[in-house]
Order: C-alpha cells, then structure tokens, then sequence
C-alpha cells in the first residue's frame, strides 16, 4: 500500500519515471553503507532482537507522512526524505529478516518454506495493492500511512517470542561483511546465488515503469494498483513451482529458465506498449504479460535464499546473509535508475522492449559465462538424491547407493526381510 502510494503520488506530481526510481535510492542507499554496523549488531544482540527494533521503529515512523499529510506538507521532496529516514532505521537492521527465517525454517525444508514465505508476501501484497487503489480513491494518501503503520505492529509481536529462544554467542568472533565476500569467491553455490541475486533484481527494476504504463491507460489509481497485484499474484503459485521443480531438473536449468521467461515477458510488455490499444484490452494484455514476469521472479527469489541459507556456513551465516540482503538494496534501485533514464530519454516501450531483448540474448548467446558456470558446478557437486539410483532397482540396491527409505514408504508391517526386498 504504501509503495503503490508513493509512487502514485510522486509520478501525479512530477511526471518523470527516474523520480519514482528515487523512491528506492533513497531507501536503499543508506542501507548499503549501514550494512557492517548492522552485521555486528544482529551477531552481538541476536536476529530476533534487532528484527523487532528496527521494524517495530521503521512502522512507527510511517505516521510522519500521515502527519504531513494532515498538514498540506505530502509532497515529492518531503516524500523521499521520509524515504531516506526509513533507508536509516532498515539499514541496522538488514541481516535479520534472513536470520529469522533460518531459525523457523525447517532443517529438511528450507526451499518450501522459502517457498511459502513467498506466497505469503505475495498474497499479503496483493491485497495491499488492490485495497490501496481503491483506498485512493475514497480517502486522502496520507490515511494509507496510518493504516500501514498499524498493520505492521501484529508483525513485529509475532517474532518477539523467539528473542527468548534465540541466544547470541556473543563469545565468537566478530563477524566481518568481508567475510561474506570471502566466502563467495571460495564457494561455487554462494558466488552464483550472489551473481543470479545481482541479475535478478536489476531486472526487477522493470516495475518504475508501472505508474507510466497505469497513466497510458488511464489516470485511476485503481489501474496502477491492478497492474502491481498482477506482479505479484505470481507469487501465489511458487509453491507448487518448486515442489514441481524439486528433484526433476537441475537448478542450472531452473535459473535459465526463470531469466527467458523474466526476458520474454518484459519485451512483451514494451511491444504492446508501442502500440494504440482500447485501455481495457490495453489493462487485459499488460496484467497477462506480467503475471508470468511475477512468477519466474518470486520463484527464482525463492531458489535463491533457500541456497544461500542451506550453503552458507554457520560461522559466517549472519555476514552471508547481509551481504545477500544488500544485493536488492544496490541492484533494484540501479536498475530502477538505467530503465527509467531511458524511458525518460526514449519511451517507455522502447526502455522495456531494450531491456526484454537485452536479457534474452544474454540468456542464450554466452553458453560459458562465468555465471553459469559457477551452476554448472554447483550441480556438479550437489547431485539430487535420485541420481546416483540409475541401477538400484531394489531396495537393497538404493540402501547400497547410500540412500534411506522411511519406514512408512517401506512398511513396517512386512516383517519378513525377503518379502519387503520384493
């Protein structure tokens, strides 16, 4: 709600498509250069501490705006100044999110419920953009504030239980982001999560075109708002993406797949943008273009911190994973920066057919880029379960393989060893 609002309101005021990228330059910059405090204060006071702190702050702070907007102040300048105070108080707190869920995650189960978080996040967002759409047009911006800020306190009391749970080792060493960057050159998995993170979210910057695209068809805030939830309604179906994917493909083939699809998607979007349109099919054919965008990047998001959560070592989990949470921080507002300069430049089609063509000739011409290879060694290494059963026909041949079968899959009731073999 608060982001569909914000980006909304600053495109209304100014009509420029770099503005609304400034919304996550201001957010993210501070992040970046608070990211080694943060990493000491999650490894001195704990994941859970930080992460009611820093959250429980970040919400209270969303009634400035509200308050600015009482006052007649909510404007573009006082908007994005907000956003850098937000980019302060989330910046000590950015390894925690990935802190929490590696402690509530299941020790077998990290990619489903990677998975379910994504669909959660998605649902929830959803939500938030349609009822903020149609709040917009019932109440004045600055209301969307209060109610978000309200919103996110159950959040925070959700996670404060684990604070007694969770007991930092304040006796280990001091964890060092450098360490994180150590880590990723002597580990395959690590170096191509954090590479395909990069890409990723650099490409996620196709969404600062969205308020653009919503004025072409009309100047509702209800279509923005429609065309956002479309964007994430994708994130509703990663779930049943990767229990599908599991154990049928290799990851390599995963992420390949994800990039033509994010490509294809977004060339598509520009190419129907090009052209004169009635706006309901206009809306029809954009929310069908980026559905499927949503979904390659919810479930390529999910692959991505479930692999870094499995990989990354417990002695360097907690600099891992905040230098894995700054790489959205750096990517999605450079990205957010490159596609909106040349919308503004150009146009809006030909910024995101450019980037569309651009990603899918990336993804299909360089057969050994450092990338892929990097996957290619990570599946090398980390063969799935079923690939060395080639010949075990027989249970005692999967036994032999090094595998084990539950006992529910076997039968405890065949007591007699030749029978349960058959």
């Amino acid at each position: 709600m608060v982001g569909l609002t914000s980006s909304y309101l600053i495109y209304q005021q100014t009509g420029r498509v770099s503005y609304v990228a400034l919304i996550m330059v201001m957010s993210n910059l501070p992040q970046l250069f608070l990211a080694p405090v943060a990493t000491r204060l999650a490894q001195r006071w704990g994941g859970p501490t930080m992460y009611v702190v820093s959250w429980g702050t970040s919400y209270t702070i969303m009634l400035i705006p509200f308050a600015l907007g009482l006052a007649g102040h909510l404007t573009t300048a006082t908007l994005l100044a907000w956003y850098l105070l937000q980019g302060i108080v989330n910046g000590l707190g950015t390894p925690t999110a990935g802190l929490v869920r590696t402690e509530i995650a299941p020790p077998d189960g990290s990619a489903e419920f990677n998975a379910a978080a994504v669909r959660a996040n998605a649902s929830a967002a959803m939500v938030g953009i349609l009822v903020g759409g149609a709040a917009l047009a019932l109440v004045s911006p600055s209301w969307i504030f209060f109610a978000a800020a309200l919103s996110g306190y159950p959040l925070v009391l959700a996670v404060a239980p684990l604070i007694k749970h969770v007991v930092p080792d304040r006796s280990a060493p001091t964890a060092r982001l450098s360490q994180a960057f150590a880590a990723q050159r002597s580990s395959p998995e690590i170096r191509a999560a954090f590479r395909f993170g990069f890409v990723l979210f650099l490409l996620s910057g196709y969404a600062v075109t969205i308020p653009a695209v919503a004025s072409a068809i009309g100047q509702r805030a209800i279509i923005q708002s429609s065309l956002s939830a479309a964007g994430v309604f994708g994130g509703l179906f990663v779930v049943v993406g990767v229990r599908f994917i599991h154990r049928r493909t290799t990851w390599l083939r995963v992420q390949r797949i994800c990039l033509a699809v994010i490509a294809i998607a977004i060339a598509y979007l520009g190419w129907v943008a090009f052209r004169d349109h009635q706006p309901l099919w206009y809306l029809a054919t954009a929310v069908a273009a980026i559905i499927p965008l949503g979904f390659a990047l919810n479930l390529d998001s999910a692959v991505l911190n479930a692999a870094v959560q499995v990989t990354a070592p417990a002695e360097t989990r907690t600099p891992i994973l905040a230098a894995f949470a700054l790489i959205p921080l750096l990517a999605l507002p450079f990205g957010e920066i490159v596609i909106g300069g040349i919308a503004d430049l150009t146009s809006v089609p030909f910024a995101l057919m450019f980037v569309g063509v651009l990603t899918l000739v990336l993804v299909v011409l360089p057969r050994h880029a450092a990338v892929r290879a990097a996957y290619t060694k990570l599946d090398d290494e980390h063969l799935f379960p079923e690939a060395g059963l080639d010949d075990a026909i027989t249970i005692g041949g999967i036994e032999e393989a090094g595998q084990t079968i539950a006992d529910q899959v076997v039968g405890p009731e065949l007591t007699n060893a030749d029978e349960r073999e058959r």
